[in-house]
């Protein structure tokens, strides 16, 4: 073998791993890493290109480490799996061994035992982590105990199932030979993959609800060397086994060691606030809830900023769909509606507004499509959102901006509404239990009935706070009208089983309702007490938790000089506790906002 060639091979390679650590070191673009890989993997390529001998083997099989290091994040793992299996295939044919295997199980069981006792064993452990990594990112679990137990061989003997302490009594080679860079030592890649090993285990054991075990893994890699980001995602994975055994101190404990160690792991301040929101101590949810929205707009302003990218990703060797799900934060506007829809329920009016303002000059999408967040959790339809930023405004006595928000509302919907169409709530049933598309545009057409019908509602009752009743009244009338157009048959039978059903026949009804109570004070207001009593006798039989109309119709009918029945009902008004079940409605359908300085209330309450 001609050693100048060797040497020349051996400078080269090291030229490319000092470049490539003092680029990651400074912070230096990714364009130069890049041509750092694409030089390593020529490299490779150039030695292989020739017969596989003794005397390159070392060379080759650092080389091609550190080409599959530097390839792992930006390759998939078929590439790298099958560079890997080229490589010690060449390895095995060089040292003259005759079987190999296909199965890389098989295959890595003959290598160990030919290299046992070499002074080629310590790459060829820089290797066996590539595949140990390899198969932690697939979840091949066992392949990685069958893998870890022949690389233990001579150690003493624990079950093979027992992966924790075969891990412990692992020895890798960790003696690299200084003339031949990497980059990254053995004993680096091994603490990286104990821990994300341990946590994958911990993770599975959580998906398959043992919370005791998984606890008890999460624990042990939160005491294991490893990178901060690591170590951060490991404390936020034993706060949420707290949280499953319903620990949640122990659990709010775990997420702050989170942030202490990585105040980046925002999955552990979006945990820590649906802990605050388990235990109801809405200021601390909130505190949370606005910390982590600050640091997603501050990393978003940061994405353009080059930083480092650890050579193996955790990210890769930690994906599963349950542990995407466990570590997933919403979007940043899903945050702000959040805190905007809390604000509101805990009457929290004047920061409502603010957040409401801020959410709607984030949203430039068009009004009608649909907004999606990370991770499961979705933002409400935008037009959703702006029903519920004029509602708040009407809280917050802005009349003018209320109308404003609800004519944008309008001006996008309304031409996407048939002027014919009629929604038949039973059909709808039928739609929903077919599915297809003919479900998805009847849907989206009763959507767009709601916003509308909502919109009018909602300026009913901000003219009725500037006291123009001729305007509540007609807007309360459109409302109805457009509600008109759906229609409820046999809705107690139609809907058990079908919950978007369900919701929308609850959304109608109580919107019906509202609309209809708005309407009937209006006219009290207006001195027409027989349509008054009409529109608040009807308003009842959907909506029976708001006093303010039975206090209404007590007013109808003692005006109309009906006393027995004003008086009965008096009394039914003192004695009831009735109240529906409100909580999954939209915000604005909620509550009845502020109806003593929307109507003159002053005489309901007078005596019989």
């Amino acid at each position: 073998m001609d050693v100048c060639l060797l040497n020349k091979w051996t400078q080269e390679n090291n030229s490319f791993i000092k470049e490539w650590k003092l680029i990651d070191r400074v912070g230096g673009n990714q364009g130069v890493k890049e041509k750092c890989r694409i030089g390593m993997l020529k490299l490779l390529q150039t030695i292989q290109g020739i017969p596989a001998v003794i005397e390159l083997i070392e060379l080759e099989l650092v080389v091609a480490y550190n080409t599959l290091v530097l390839s792992f994040n930006v390759s998939s793992l078929v590439d790298v799996q099958q560079n890997l299996t080229s490589t010690v295939h060449r390895a095995l044919e060089a040292v003259g061994c005759q079987e190999w295997s296909r199965d890389p199980d098989r295959l890595w069981q003959i290598t160990l035992q030919c290299f046992s006792n070499t002074v080629h064993l310590p790459c060829l452990h820089s290797l066996l982590c590539v595949q140990w990594a390899l198969w932690l990112a697939s979840c091949h679990m066992e392949s990685i105990r069958h893998l870890l137990r022949d690389a233990a061989q001579g150690e003493a003997t624990v079950p093979s199932q027992d992966l924790h302490r075969v891990i412990k009594k692992l020895r890798l080679s960790n003696k690299d030979n200084s003339n031949l860079l990497v980059a990254m030592t053995t004993r680096e890649f091994q603490n990286l993959l104990h821990i994300c090993t341990v946590m994958v285990e911990g993770v599975e054991s959580m998906r398959q609800e043992k919370y005791s075990a998984a606890l008890v893994a999460c624990l042990e890699a939160t005491s294991l060397p490893a990178p901060r980001v690591v170590l951060a995602q490991a404390h936020t994975l034993t706060g949420a086994a707290f949280a499953k055994l319903e620990q949640p101190q122990s659990a709010l404990q775990s997420f702050r060691k989170a942030l202490e160690v990585d105040f980046g792991c925002h999955s552990a301040l979006y945990q820590s606030a649906l802990v605050y929101r388990q235990l109801k101590n809405t200021q601390a949810e909130m505190e949370a809830l606005r910390l982590l929205h600050s640091a997603l707009v501050q990393r978003a302003e940061q994405q353009t900023v080059s930083t480092g990218v650890a050579l193996i990703s955790p990210d890769v060797l930690l994906r599963s769909q349950y542990m995407d799900a466990l570590m997933a934060v919403p979007s940043a506007q899903l945050i702000l509606h959040s805190l905007a829809h809390a604000c509101v329920m805990h009457d929290r009016v004047s920061e409502a507004v603010e957040l409401y303002l801020d959410l709607m000059s984030s949203l430039q999408s068009d009004i009608t499509q649909p907004v999606f967040a990370e991770g499961d959790a979705c933002l409400p339809r935008i037009p959703v959102v702006y029903l519920e930023a004029a509602f708040t405004f009407l809280k917050a006595n802005r009349t003018w901006d209320v109308i404003a928000v609800c004519e944008e509302v309008i001006s996008k919907t309304v031409n996407l509404i048939p002027e014919k169409n009629v929604f038949d709530l039973s059909e709808e049933h039928l739609l929903f239990s077919m599915g297809g598309p003919s479900k998805t545009a009847k849907s989206e057409r009763l959507e767009h009935v709601l916003w509308a019908s909502a919109v009018h509602y909602l300026q009913g009752l901000a003219y009725c706070k500037m006291k123009d009743t001729k305007e509540s009244v007609a807007n309360f009338t459109r409302s109805l009208n457009w509600l008109a157009k759906v229609s409820i048959r046999n809705a107690d039978t139609l809907v058990e089983d079908q919950r978007d059903c369900q919701f929308k026949v609850k959304t109608v009804q109580r919107l019906r309702g509202l609309a209809l109570a708005g309407r009937g004070l209006s006219f009290m207001e207006r001195g027409q007490f027989k349509e008054a009593l009409r529109d608040l006798k009807l308003s009842l039989h959907s909506v029976t938790d708001i006093p303010i109309i039975r206090f209404g119709l007590v007013e109808a009918y003692r005006r109309l000089g009906r006393q027995e029945e004003a008086l009965v009902c008096w009394r039914e008004s003192q004695h009831s506790s009735e109240a529906v079940s409100s909580g999954y409605l939209p915000v604005y359908l909620q509550t009845f906002p502020d109806v003593s300085s929307c109507f003159d209330t002053n005489n309901l309450s007078a005596p019989l």
